[in-house]
Protein backbone atom coordinates (compact mmCIF):
# COMPACT_ATOMS: atom_id res chain seq x y z
CA UNK A 1 0.00 0.00 0.00
CA UNK A 2 1.47 3.14 -1.03
CA UNK A 3 0.98 5.12 1.81
CA UNK A 4 2.06 2.54 4.71
CA UNK A 5 4.57 3.67 6.80
CA UNK A 6 7.13 0.82 8.49
CA UNK A 7 8.72 1.44 11.76
CA UNK A 8 11.91 -0.21 12.32
CA UNK A 9 10.68 -2.85 14.48
CA UNK A 10 8.13 -3.19 11.42
CA UNK A 11 11.08 -3.80 8.90
CA UNK A 12 11.99 -7.74 7.39
CA UNK A 13 13.88 -9.74 4.97
CA UNK A 14 16.28 -6.99 3.95
CA UNK A 15 18.22 -8.84 1.44
CA UNK A 16 19.00 -5.89 -1.08
CA UNK A 17 20.29 -2.32 0.03
CA UNK A 18 20.46 0.20 -2.43
CA UNK A 19 22.18 3.29 -1.30
CA UNK A 20 22.35 6.38 -3.70
CA UNK A 21 25.01 8.61 -2.92
CA UNK A 22 25.87 11.13 -5.76
CA UNK A 23 28.23 13.87 -5.55
CA UNK A 24 31.60 14.69 -5.91
CA UNK A 25 34.42 13.43 -4.12
CA UNK A 26 33.86 14.49 -0.79
CA UNK A 27 30.45 14.35 -0.59
CA UNK A 28 31.16 10.26 -1.34
CA UNK A 29 33.35 10.22 1.54
CA UNK A 30 31.64 11.69 4.45
CA UNK A 31 28.37 9.25 3.24
CA UNK A 32 30.59 5.87 3.73
CA UNK A 33 29.97 5.85 7.71
CA UNK A 34 26.20 4.95 6.20
CA UNK A 35 27.46 2.36 4.20
CA UNK A 36 29.66 0.50 6.96
CA UNK A 37 26.51 1.16 9.82
CA UNK A 38 24.02 -0.72 6.98
CA UNK A 39 26.28 -3.38 6.74
CA UNK A 40 26.61 -3.73 10.78
CA UNK A 41 22.83 -3.85 10.93
CA UNK A 42 22.49 -5.88 7.96
CA UNK A 43 25.62 -8.10 7.50
CA UNK A 44 24.13 -10.84 5.05
CA UNK A 45 22.57 -8.16 2.71
CA UNK A 46 24.08 -7.31 -0.39
CA UNK A 47 24.70 -3.47 -0.76
CA UNK A 48 24.89 -1.53 -3.85
CA UNK A 49 26.15 2.04 -4.06
CA UNK A 50 24.50 4.12 -7.02
CA UNK A 51 26.94 6.85 -7.83
CA UNK A 52 28.58 9.33 -10.35
CA UNK A 53 31.88 8.28 -12.16
CA UNK A 54 34.13 9.70 -9.06
CA UNK A 55 32.37 7.30 -6.70
CA UNK A 56 33.66 4.77 -8.27
CA UNK A 57 36.79 5.29 -7.56
CA UNK A 58 36.08 5.73 -3.61
CA UNK A 59 34.08 2.60 -3.41
CA UNK A 60 35.18 -0.10 -5.67
CA UNK A 61 38.11 -1.31 -3.06
CA UNK A 62 35.13 -0.79 -0.01
CA UNK A 63 34.53 -3.49 1.78
CA UNK A 64 31.01 -2.81 3.01
CA UNK A 65 29.95 -2.51 -1.07
CA UNK A 66 28.90 -5.25 -2.61
CA UNK A 67 28.33 -3.19 -5.98
CA UNK A 68 28.57 0.03 -7.96
CA UNK A 69 26.84 1.10 -10.40
CA UNK A 70 27.40 4.58 -12.17
CA UNK A 71 25.05 7.04 -13.85
CA UNK A 72 26.23 9.65 -16.10
CA UNK A 73 24.32 12.48 -15.02
CA UNK A 74 26.18 14.98 -17.38
CA UNK A 75 23.31 16.92 -19.00
CA UNK A 76 22.84 16.84 -22.67
CA UNK A 77 22.51 19.61 -24.96
CA UNK A 78 19.49 17.84 -26.82
CA UNK A 79 16.54 17.73 -24.03
CA UNK A 80 14.80 14.95 -25.39
CA UNK A 81 18.36 13.03 -25.16
CA UNK A 82 18.43 14.32 -21.30
CA UNK A 83 14.74 12.89 -20.70
CA UNK A 84 15.15 9.64 -22.11
CA UNK A 85 18.71 8.95 -20.53
CA UNK A 86 16.87 10.16 -17.05
CA UNK A 87 14.56 7.48 -18.01
CA UNK A 88 17.04 4.74 -18.55
CA UNK A 89 18.80 5.55 -15.15
CA UNK A 90 15.20 5.14 -13.44
CA UNK A 91 14.68 2.35 -15.17
CA UNK A 92 18.28 0.89 -14.18
CA UNK A 93 17.44 1.25 -10.68
CA UNK A 94 14.20 -0.17 -10.85
CA UNK A 95 15.35 -2.86 -12.36
CA UNK A 96 17.55 -3.83 -9.42
CA UNK A 97 14.57 -4.60 -7.42
CA UNK A 98 15.55 -3.69 -3.96
CA UNK A 99 14.08 -4.31 -0.82
CA UNK A 100 15.79 -0.99 0.85
CA UNK A 101 16.99 1.90 -0.82
CA UNK A 102 17.93 4.94 0.87
CA UNK A 103 18.61 8.38 -0.48
CA UNK A 104 21.81 9.99 0.87
CA UNK A 105 21.72 12.87 -1.81
CA UNK A 106 18.16 14.35 -1.57
CA UNK A 107 17.87 16.17 -5.00
CA UNK A 108 17.48 15.99 -8.97
CA UNK A 109 17.62 12.13 -9.96
CA UNK A 110 17.22 10.60 -7.22
CA UNK A 111 13.48 11.17 -6.21
CA UNK A 112 12.38 10.20 -8.85
CA UNK A 113 14.52 7.35 -8.80
CA UNK A 114 13.41 6.36 -5.43
CA UNK A 115 9.41 6.92 -6.35
CA UNK A 116 9.70 4.82 -9.21
CA UNK A 117 12.19 2.55 -7.77
CA UNK A 118 9.63 -0.57 -6.79
CA UNK A 119 11.74 -1.13 -3.56
CA UNK A 120 9.95 -2.45 -0.61
CA UNK A 121 11.41 -0.06 2.13
CA UNK A 122 12.40 3.90 1.14
CA UNK A 123 13.98 5.70 3.66
CA UNK A 124 15.01 9.51 3.24
CA UNK A 125 16.57 11.80 5.60
CA UNK A 126 14.36 13.55 8.65
CA UNK A 127 12.78 16.98 7.57
CA UNK A 128 13.27 16.65 4.12
CA UNK A 129 11.18 17.72 0.73
CA UNK A 130 9.49 15.42 -0.53
CA UNK A 131 8.32 13.26 2.26
CA UNK A 132 6.02 11.77 0.66
CA UNK A 133 8.66 9.68 -1.33
CA UNK A 134 9.57 7.70 1.71
CA UNK A 135 7.93 4.75 3.91
CA UNK A 136 10.12 4.46 6.57
CA UNK A 137 9.09 6.57 9.83
CA UNK A 138 11.94 9.31 10.48
CA UNK A 139 11.31 11.84 12.82
CA UNK A 140 12.69 14.53 14.51
CA UNK A 141 12.58 18.06 16.32
CA UNK A 142 12.24 21.01 14.19
CA UNK A 143 15.73 22.10 15.05
CA UNK A 144 17.45 18.99 14.45
CA UNK A 145 19.55 19.86 11.68
CA UNK A 146 20.29 23.28 12.99
CA UNK A 147 21.73 21.60 16.18
CA UNK A 148 23.58 18.95 14.13
CA UNK A 149 24.93 21.15 11.40
CA UNK A 150 28.26 18.53 10.65
CA UNK A 151 27.53 16.96 7.17
CA UNK A 152 29.26 13.82 9.16
CA UNK A 153 26.61 13.76 11.78
CA UNK A 154 23.78 14.41 9.26
CA UNK A 155 24.59 12.03 6.78
CA UNK A 156 24.70 9.00 10.06
CA UNK A 157 21.75 10.33 11.56
CA UNK A 158 19.42 9.04 8.60
CA UNK A 159 20.46 5.28 10.50
CA UNK A 160 18.59 6.11 13.49
CA UNK A 161 15.56 5.68 11.71
CA UNK A 162 16.58 1.61 11.45
CA UNK A 163 18.58 1.03 14.35
CA UNK A 164 18.95 2.83 18.37
CA UNK A 165 22.72 2.06 17.98
CA UNK A 166 25.13 4.74 17.58
CA UNK A 167 27.26 4.42 14.58
CA UNK A 168 30.54 5.88 14.22
CA UNK A 169 31.22 8.89 12.06
CA UNK A 170 34.67 8.02 10.61
CA UNK A 171 34.70 7.94 6.73
CA UNK A 172 35.91 4.72 4.93
CA UNK A 173 38.24 4.19 2.37
CA UNK A 174 40.66 1.19 2.03
CA UNK A 175 43.97 1.10 0.46
CA UNK A 176 45.42 -1.44 -1.65
CA UNK A 177 48.73 -3.44 -0.65
CA UNK A 178 50.01 -3.29 -4.18
CA UNK A 179 49.62 0.68 -4.64
CA UNK A 180 50.92 1.23 -1.33
CA UNK A 181 53.93 -0.83 -2.55
CA UNK A 182 54.05 1.43 -5.64
CA UNK A 183 54.24 4.49 -3.75
CA UNK A 184 56.64 3.92 -1.21
CA UNK A 185 59.06 2.85 -4.20
CA UNK A 186 58.24 6.37 -5.77
CA UNK A 187 58.36 8.40 -3.33
CA UNK A 188 61.61 7.00 -2.31
CA UNK A 189 62.65 7.64 -5.81
CA UNK A 190 63.28 11.03 -5.06
CA UNK A 191 66.30 10.97 -2.42
CA UNK A 192 64.28 12.24 1.04
CA UNK A 193 63.04 10.68 3.65
CA UNK A 194 60.01 10.43 3.72
CA UNK A 195 59.55 11.32 7.66
CA UNK A 196 60.44 14.87 5.95
CA UNK A 197 57.57 14.89 3.75
CA UNK A 198 54.30 16.51 3.61
CA UNK A 199 51.03 16.13 1.28
CA UNK A 200 50.31 19.18 0.23
CA UNK A 201 46.53 19.69 -2.16
CA UNK A 202 46.31 22.72 -3.90
CA UNK A 203 43.04 22.83 -5.15
CA UNK A 204 39.12 22.71 -4.48
CA UNK A 205 35.85 21.98 -6.00
CA UNK A 206 35.18 26.04 -5.80
CA UNK A 207 37.39 29.03 -6.10
CA UNK A 208 36.42 30.45 -3.32
CA UNK A 209 38.11 27.46 -1.22
CA UNK A 210 41.12 27.96 -2.81
CA UNK A 211 44.02 30.13 -0.90
CA UNK A 212 46.30 32.80 -2.17
CA UNK A 213 49.59 31.06 -3.53
CA UNK A 214 51.43 33.80 -2.09
CA UNK A 215 50.15 32.42 1.31
CA UNK A 216 50.92 28.71 0.35
CA UNK A 217 54.06 29.63 -0.81
CA UNK A 218 54.96 31.37 2.96
CA UNK A 219 53.53 27.42 4.61
CA UNK A 220 55.78 26.08 2.37
CA UNK A 221 58.99 28.23 3.66
CA UNK A 222 57.98 28.55 7.00
CA UNK A 223 57.52 24.46 7.69
CA UNK A 224 61.03 24.10 5.69
CA UNK A 225 63.04 26.61 6.94
CA UNK A 226 61.53 26.20 11.00
CA UNK A 227 60.66 22.47 10.78
CA UNK A 228 62.50 20.78 7.82
CA UNK A 229 59.16 19.45 6.26
CA UNK A 230 59.26 18.97 2.28
CA UNK A 231 56.02 19.10 -0.03
CA UNK A 232 54.71 16.58 -2.17
CA UNK A 233 52.44 18.47 -4.12
CA UNK A 234 49.33 16.79 -5.43
CA UNK A 235 48.06 17.39 -9.50
CA UNK A 236 44.40 17.34 -8.92
CA UNK A 237 42.40 15.94 -12.31
CA UNK A 238 41.29 19.38 -14.30
CA UNK A 239 43.03 21.76 -11.70
CA UNK A 240 46.66 20.43 -12.83
CA UNK A 241 47.43 24.20 -13.45
CA UNK A 242 47.59 24.99 -10.16
CA UNK A 243 50.40 22.47 -9.42
CA UNK A 244 52.05 23.69 -12.56
CA UNK A 245 51.42 27.23 -11.71
CA UNK A 246 52.59 26.92 -7.77
CA UNK A 247 55.83 25.30 -9.05
CA UNK A 248 57.06 27.59 -11.62
CA UNK A 249 55.94 30.62 -9.94
CA UNK A 250 57.06 29.66 -6.62
CA UNK A 251 58.74 26.45 -6.10
CA UNK A 252 61.32 26.98 -8.89
CA UNK A 253 62.67 29.86 -8.04
CA UNK A 254 63.24 29.24 -4.26
CA UNK A 255 65.80 26.81 -2.75
CA UNK A 256 63.07 24.87 -1.01
CA UNK A 257 63.10 21.08 -2.33
CA UNK A 258 60.07 19.76 -3.08
CA UNK A 259 58.77 16.66 -4.99
CA UNK A 260 55.85 17.66 -7.83
CA UNK A 261 54.09 14.48 -8.11
CA UNK A 262 52.62 12.74 -10.97
CA UNK A 263 49.37 12.48 -11.92
CA UNK A 264 47.59 9.90 -9.78
CA UNK A 265 44.72 7.49 -9.63
CA UNK A 266 42.55 8.40 -6.38
CA UNK A 267 43.85 5.16 -4.48
CA UNK A 268 47.57 6.54 -4.79
CA UNK A 269 46.81 9.90 -3.90
CA UNK A 270 45.20 8.20 -0.87
CA UNK A 271 48.39 6.42 -0.34
CA UNK A 272 50.40 9.24 -0.30
CA UNK A 273 49.05 11.06 2.36
CA UNK A 274 49.04 8.09 4.37
CA UNK A 275 52.99 7.89 3.91
CA UNK A 276 53.67 11.30 4.36
CA UNK A 277 53.50 13.10 8.12
CA UNK A 278 50.81 15.22 7.18
CA UNK A 279 48.36 17.21 4.64
CA UNK A 280 47.96 20.66 4.03
CA UNK A 281 44.64 21.49 2.09
CA UNK A 282 41.96 23.26 1.25
CA UNK A 283 38.36 22.46 2.27
CA UNK A 284 38.01 19.55 -0.50
CA UNK A 285 37.19 15.90 -0.97
CA UNK A 286 41.34 15.22 -0.17
CA UNK A 287 40.56 16.47 3.32
CA UNK A 288 37.85 13.90 4.17
CA UNK A 289 40.04 11.35 2.27
CA UNK A 290 43.12 11.97 5.05
CA UNK A 291 40.34 11.95 7.33
CA UNK A 292 39.67 8.50 6.50
CA UNK A 293 42.94 7.61 6.62
CA UNK A 294 43.47 8.85 9.83
CA UNK A 295 45.70 11.28 8.96
CA UNK A 296 47.03 14.75 10.63
CA UNK A 297 45.22 17.30 8.94
CA UNK A 298 46.20 20.97 7.97
CA UNK A 299 42.79 22.19 6.63
CA UNK A 300 42.50 25.90 5.16
CA UNK A 301 39.11 27.27 5.37
CA UNK A 302 38.79 30.45 3.09
CA UNK A 303 34.82 30.63 2.86
CA UNK A 304 32.83 27.58 4.48
CA UNK A 305 32.58 27.20 8.59
CA UNK A 306 34.63 24.20 9.50
CA UNK A 307 31.74 23.26 11.80
CA UNK A 308 30.31 21.40 8.57
CA UNK A 309 33.21 19.07 8.19
CA UNK A 310 34.60 19.03 11.93
CA UNK A 311 34.92 14.86 12.17
CA UNK A 312 35.66 15.74 15.84
CA UNK A 313 39.39 14.27 16.26
CA UNK A 314 42.46 15.87 17.19
CA UNK A 315 44.40 15.10 14.59
CA UNK A 316 42.28 17.87 12.62
CA UNK A 317 43.08 21.97 12.63
CA UNK A 318 40.85 24.25 11.22
CA UNK A 319 42.37 27.49 9.91
CA UNK A 320 40.63 30.68 9.62
CA UNK A 321 41.01 34.23 11.38
CA UNK A 322 36.32 33.87 12.28
CA UNK A 323 33.06 33.92 11.40
CA UNK A 324 30.30 36.49 13.09
CA UNK A 325 28.25 34.58 15.31
CA UNK A 326 25.52 32.72 13.37
CA UNK A 327 27.58 33.04 9.89
CA UNK A 328 28.34 29.59 8.28
CA UNK A 329 29.83 31.22 4.88
CA UNK A 330 31.94 34.10 5.26
CA UNK A 331 34.84 35.17 3.31
CA UNK A 332 38.43 34.62 5.28
CA UNK A 333 41.76 37.26 5.12
CA UNK A 334 43.68 34.81 6.86
CA UNK A 335 47.58 36.44 8.24
CA UNK A 336 50.91 34.98 8.01
CA UNK A 337 50.83 36.22 11.66
CA UNK A 338 47.80 33.17 11.94
CA UNK A 339 49.34 30.70 9.59
CA UNK A 340 52.42 31.00 11.66
CA UNK A 341 50.38 30.12 14.92
CA UNK A 342 48.64 27.14 13.09
CA UNK A 343 51.56 25.73 11.71
CA UNK A 344 53.32 25.48 15.08
CA UNK A 345 50.43 24.25 16.58
CA UNK A 346 50.48 21.62 14.45
CA UNK A 347 54.07 20.61 15.16
CA UNK A 348 53.84 21.26 18.37
CA UNK A 349 50.46 18.93 19.38
CA UNK A 350 51.70 15.92 16.79
CA UNK A 351 55.26 16.06 16.14
CA UNK A 352 57.18 17.66 18.83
Amino acid sequence: MFLQKYNKEELKDIEKIGVIMFGLLGDVILRTPVIHALKELYPDAKIVALVDPIGKAVLEHNSDVDEVIVFDRKKEKNKLKQNLKKIASILRVRKERFDLLVNLYNAGLSRPMIFFSGARYKLGFCKQKSKYLYNIVNECSDDRLKEEQSLYNYMISIVEALSDKEFSLKPVFEVRKDEEKAMQEYLDSFGYERDRLYTLNLASSKEDKILEFEKYFFIVEYLYKEYGFIPAIVSNPSQEYLQERFVNEYMKKSDIPHIKLKSLPLGEVAVVIKLTRFIVTPDTGLMHLAIALDSYIFTIFTYTHPVFVDPENEKFISVYEGFDEGVLYQKQDISKEHLTNKLNALISRFFA
